[in-house]
């Protein structure tokens, strides 16, 4: 039941940004569906006690291919499926506590918050780009196996 409300609320801020991207309206529900399941990913490895930043990068990667896919499958550029689906990920409340500490003149507190927020972002944009070689890739190895009869 938590990762269904997690979904739905993932969805729904997924489903905001879809619209201000102006994403074609065919386009919009699988962009919406890549936030949910995002979401549902990172809150699930979280419940298993895995790091964070790990998290963050296999929900980023899990992001990319379903990108990737709804791209293929639709005929449309895979970051109108990749940048609502990063929305429900991106770690604007641990800027904003950042900035807090900071602002306080709690230094120890803006090093360790902001470094984790650093760390997540980085994470996430790995797994983008990951999943966009792996993608790449695996169409390559099937265009050989084309030219090559196989």
């Amino acid at each position: 039941m938590i990762y269904l409300k997690a979904f739905i609320y993932s969805f729904i801020a997924s489903l905001g940004f879809a619209l201000i991207f102006n994403a074609p309206k065919r386009s919009i529900l699988p962009a919406c569906l890549v936030g949910g399941i995002s979401w549902v990913v990172y809150e699930f490895l979280q419940v298993q006690n895995c790091n964070y930043i790990f998290s963050a990068f296999l929900a980023a990667f899990i992001i990319g291919i379903l990108g990737e896919v709804f791209s293929r499958w639709l005929k449309n550029p895979a970051t109108l499926f990749i940048l609502p689906g990063l929305i429900p990920l991106v770690p604007g409340a641990g800027m904003y506590y950042s900035m807090n500490h900071l602002i306080a003149q709690n230094y120890n507190s803006f090093i360790a918050v902001g470094a984790k927020t650093f760390f997540t972002a980085v994470a996430l944009s790995i797994g983008i780009v990951a999943s966009s070689i792996f993608s790449k890739s695996l169409r390559r190895v099937r265009i050989r196996k084309q030219d090559n009869g196989l």
